[in-house]
């Protein structure tokens, strides 16, 4: 699916894109809804970095995050995040042009949800690994 695509699929189940994701410049590279994996490119830009300079966890935790939410969207939920939790593998520094994160929901039960999320370096290599537990927002 084009990225277009997918914006519009997100907008007609009344969530639009996040204003995070367009200040990220985020781009939607895949959806499979079988296997229940989004995965999405963000260019690393030196104003996310710290002094030492390496990207801000906070910033590498929203990659995440916001591939996930709309991934729970696209799988005909909407929810939000109850809780999230990551490990960082590697740095994202000045020689990093952008990383992919790739999200996938693991478990549902009931309104509850476990997603799991990666992102790589533009080399491959695994830059950090995360999980969220994602609650449906329960319909008035």
């Amino acid at each position: 699916m084009i990225e277009e695509n997918l914006e519009d699929t997100l907008e007609n189940e009344g969530m639009p894109v996040p204003n995070v994701w367009v200040e990220l410049e985020g781009e939607f590279l895949d959806f499979d809804k079988d296997n229940a994996t989004l995965k999405c490119k963000f260019p690393v830009r030196e104003r996310y970095f710290n002094p030492l300079p390496t990207t801000l966890g906070g910033i590498i935790d929203s990659w995440i995050d916001i591939t996930m939410g709309p991934l729970t969207v696209l799988l005909g939920q909407k929810a939000v995040n109850k809780n999230f939790s990551i490990k960082y593998l590697k740095p994202v520094g000045p020689s990093v042009e952008y990383v992919t994160a790739v999200a996938w929901r693991e478990s549902i039960d009931g309104r509850n949800s476990l997603y799991k999320g990666e992102l790589y370096l533009d080399n491959g290599d695994l830059a950090a690994v995360a999980e969220s537990e994602f609650v449906e927002i329960r319909k008035s």
